[in-house]
């Protein structure tokens, strides 16, 4: 018999945002990162942005198997970035508490943004400054994967429901 994985070491993810102004916003909710820090939380208005689809309608902590709450992120940098009229930055986080794993990705209860990649192709003005009033590490966006390893690892193998299953 094998044990359960500890996870005594942070777990690392990596997410894209949005950029308005020079903050960085969740891509698909109402939901502004304002330090380096987030606290999941399921609010009604998500459950408005998507005429209640897959959220769930009674208070409960987050993230909750059967909902869509809780800070996203995926197992390998650059898996999806937000296309639209935003601008978007990709960045590297850890996430700890309650963690609901997906063949993709991850939903967590806490997350700390640690580093930030420069936009390529875009002014590097925005990236910058969030990097500098939030703290943040800027790297190249090739350089997040070998970054994650100075904050913590990965989800573990055994705790990753196979590809069949429905990504965050």
């Amino acid at each position: 018999m094998t044990g359960a994985p500890d996870l005594v070491e942070p777990v690392v993810g990596f997410r894209a945002w949005r950029v308005v102004g020079d903050r960085l916003l969740s891509p698909y909710i109402p939901c502004r990162w304002d330090g380096p820090l987030m606290h999941a939380v399921c609010y009604p208005a998500n459950r408005a942005v998507k005429f209640g689809r897959g959220w769930l309608e009674a208070p409960h902590d987050s993230p909750h198997h059967d909902c869509q709450c809780g800070v996203y992120a995926y197992h390998r940098p650059g898996v999806r970035t937000y296309f639209g009229a935003w601008d978007s930055l990709a960045g590297l986080v850890t996430v700890w508490g309650r963690i609901e794993a997906h063949a993709a990705g991850l939903r967590a209860e806490h997350a700390r943004v640690h580093a930030l990649a420069l936009p390529g192709d875009r002014d590097p003005g925005p990236a910058r400054r969030i990097a500098a009033r939030l703290g943040l590490e800027l790297l190249a966006r090739a350089e997040l994967a070998d970054a994650a390893a100075s904050y913590g690892a990965p989800l573990p193998d055994m705790l990753l429901p196979n590809a069949g299953s429905p990504s965050p």
